[in-house]
């Protein structure tokens, strides 16, 4: 059974003739290639919804810290009223009022309208919105920063101390640091 061999070659591979095979490692290519999109699609599906949860959450810290904002302006303004007179207590009653208003429509709306919010007001006024970005990464920084250094100062302070020397105790004098930095002194100069 010899089998006359395309020029160029030197052996047959097995099956490289058989058109059924490739048909069925393209069959199972097109079957892996569905099984990657729908892997895909449902990873996607389970990230959409965890940052939906992660973000109904957030959503959900800020407006209970936004209350408490408001409670602390309004418990203030009695304070104010004292101090500086009715006037600006008054104000700080507006403030308060203003910030559990936005507290509540915050808790009201959705994520998705929260969103949507945020791209009108950019399309709207850009540099409204620029500048609240600036705002909140000047602040994010500040908050990352007192961190860092009060995480140095924890370190610091965890830090094992380092023993001091004990005095000889053969009664030789321990001289001070100081002393042992300090220039020697010089002796005047006599003229001949």
């Amino acid at each position: 059974m010899a089998e006359t061999l395309p020029e160029g070659t030197d052996h047959v591979i097995p099956g490289a003739q058989n058109s059924s095979t490739r048909e069925k490692l393209k069959a199972d290519a097109a079957d892996f290639r569905d099984k990657a999109s729908a892997k895909a699609a449902d990873l996607k599906g389970q990230a959409s919804d965890k940052a939906r949860e992660y973000a109904d959450e957030g959503k959900a810290r800020a407006s209970a810290g936004l209350d408490s904002v408001a409670r602390m302006i309004s418990d203030s303004a009695s304070t104010i009223d004292d101090k500086l007179g009715a006037a600006y207590g008054d104000y700080a009653r507006k403030a308060g009022d203003a910030v559990a208003d936005f507290s509540a429509s915050l808790r009201d709306k959705d994520v998705e309208e929260l969103l949507d919010d945020a791209r009108d007001l950019v399309r709207r006024s850009p540099a409204i919105a620029i500048g609240a970005a600036a705002a909140a990464g000047f602040v994010i920084a500040r908050i990352v920063k007192a961190g860092s250094e009060a995480l140095d100062e924890t370190a610091k302070a965890a830090e094992p101390k380092t023993p001091r020397k004990k005095a000889a105790s053969d009664g030789a004098e321990t001289v001070s640091a100081a002393t042992r930095k300090a220039p020697p002194k010089r002796k005047p100069r006599t003229t001949s």
